[in-house]
C-alpha cells in the first residue's frame, strides 16, 4: 500500500505528461466571427486548467502566438475577422506546464 501511495505522489508533483487532443471548433451558423473552441482531456492527468494559444496567418508568420486561459474544455473564442486562425492547447497544474497540443487550424467564412 506505501508503494501505491509513492507512485501517486510522485504523479501529482510534476507538471501534465500528456497533451489535450481531439480539438474541434464549434461554430454557430450565420455568426462568423464567434466560435467555441472545445478539446478532451489529455489522458491520465488531472488538470486544473488550460493555456489556450491563438494566432491568426499573419501573427504564425511573425511567431506572434496569444494565450487565453480556460477552467474547463472549451473556451469562447470571440470578435473574429475573415482570416486563417490556428489553435493550440497546453494543460497545467499547480507543478507547470504539459506538453502543448497538435495545432488546429480554422478558417472563418467571409
Amino acid at each position: 500500500m506505501i508503494e501505491k501511495d509513492r507512485r501517486f505522489a510522485a504523479k501529482q508533483s510534476q507538471p501534465p505528461k500528456s497533451k489535450p487532443h481531439n480539438i474541434t471548433v464549434v461554430a454557430m451558423e450565420g455568426c462568423h466571427s464567434f466560435i467555441i473552441l472545445d478539446w478532451a482531456r489529455p489522458l491520465k492527468d488531472d488538470m486544473v486548467s488550460y493555456m489556450v494559444h491563438s494566432a491568426s496567418y499573419d501573427d504564425v508568420l511573425n511567431n506572434r502566438w496569444s494565450s487565453r486561459s480556460s477552467s474547463g474544455t472549451h473556451l469562447a473564442v470571440e470578435n473574429l475577422k475573415p482570416n486563417s486562425y490556428y489553435f493550440k492547447v497546453q494543460a497545467k497544474n499547480v507543478f507547470g506546464l504539459g506538453p502543448v497540443s497538435d495545432t488546429l487550424t480554422y478558417v472563418t467564412e467571409s
